[in-house]
């Protein structure tokens, strides 16, 4: 029985220092009205680091009007950086989007 619930105890452990490594629970889509995309009915997507402390490397794949575009972009943000803008969220022909492929910590 000790043993049983020691290794339920290591496996909890494993499990809550793997959720705490998963930088995409980091990775922060946010808005903004910029003007270039208002004009176009649409708002400013931009992609943020919401880690206190860590560094965290995302590759994100642009899709526009559902479909993948093969756009990936690899963007490296620092803890307590200005989220970087990656486009409106629609363009002349229709909204796009961005979706997290990968994220890691870098530090």
């Amino acid at each position: 029985m000790r043993r049983a619930l020691t290794l339920i105890a290591l496996c909890c452990a494993v499990s809550a220092r793997a959720d705490e490594e998963d930088a995409t629970r980091f990775v922060a889509f946010t808005q903004d009205f910029a003007a270039q995309c208002v004009s176009r009915n649409a708002v400013q997507i931009l992609v943020g680091n919401s880690h206190p402390a860590r560094t965290v490397m995302v590759w994100l794949d642009r899709y526009h009007m559902g479909v993948g575009t093969g756009d990936r972009s690899k963007t490296e943000m620092k803890a307590g950086s200005e989220p970087v803008p990656l486009g409106c969220s629609r363009t002349l022909d229709g909204p796009q989007e961005w979706r997290i492929v990968r994220a890691k910590f870098l530090d």
